[in-house]
């Protein structure tokens, strides 16, 4: 396997690049660097370049659900959007990048989802977290400070819903899930190589929308 110190430089200034423009839902890359001291000696700096080309970072803007109501069942479609960089040479000697969702701090937590996978089939409550398998996404190559870095944006929807004992109660709910303002979801995210990479996470606003 070739050598990655030409990358160090580069990949540290590309991190710091990434990580300066804060935003909603953007994760922080944790720093690599570890120092030792010995006494009568200056620190030294050990680097993990394996590390580093293996670093994820996120770009989670808001994201929405549309609400709807059929009768006495709430209709829900929470259309995933979000975006993963990592460095092109990582993502090269990678056997997998996989994601998850985490809909724990959010009212969807309480509801039952359907999805499609890759074959066309309708899974319950599953969702591959394997990029490999996902078609509903893109793969776009940028430079970042001299890094090439990949960016590959995800976008597929969740089928979230739940039948009523009468329209009226399944109103009810959808106006309580429109007036809530606090909801987020966590995504989390690694690099499978020759081994498990560590995992970087990134939180974002969850909006509900009312589309009837």
């Amino acid at each position: 396997m070739k050598s990655f110190f030409k990358y160090i430089l580069p990949i540290l200034f590309a991190a710091v690049t990434i990580t300066s423009c804060t935003k909603t839902g953007e994760v922080k890359p944790s720093s690599s660097k570890s120092t030792s001291s010995t006494s009568g000696s200056s620190a030294s700096t050990a680097l993990d370049t394996d590390a580093l080309i293996h670093q994820i970072s996120f770009i989670a803007p808001s994201q929405f659900v549309a609400t709807n109501v059929y009768g006495d069942t709430l209709k829900m479609v929470y259309y995933e959007n979000v975006s993963l960089l990592i460095p092109t040479e990582g993502l090269t000697l990678s056997f997998a990048l996989h994601l998850n969702q985490i809909f724990t701090a959010s009212a969807l937590t309480n509801f039952d989802y359907t999805t499609i996978d890759q074959s066309g089939d309708v899974t319950f409550d599953w969702v591959d977290d394997n990029l490999n398998n996902v078609s509903a996404k893109t793969e776009k190559d940028t430079v970042i400070n001299s890094v090439k870095m990949t960016k590959i944006t995800v976008q597929r929807p969740f089928t979230f819903s739940k039948v009523y004992a009468n329209a009226t109660a399944a109103t009810a709910e959808q106006t309580t899930l429109l007036a809530t303002k606090n909801d987020n979801i966590t995504f989390s995210a690694f690099v499978l190589f020759t081994k498990q990479y560590n995992i970087t996470a990134a939180s974002a606003n969850l909006f509900y929308l009312k589309t009837n």
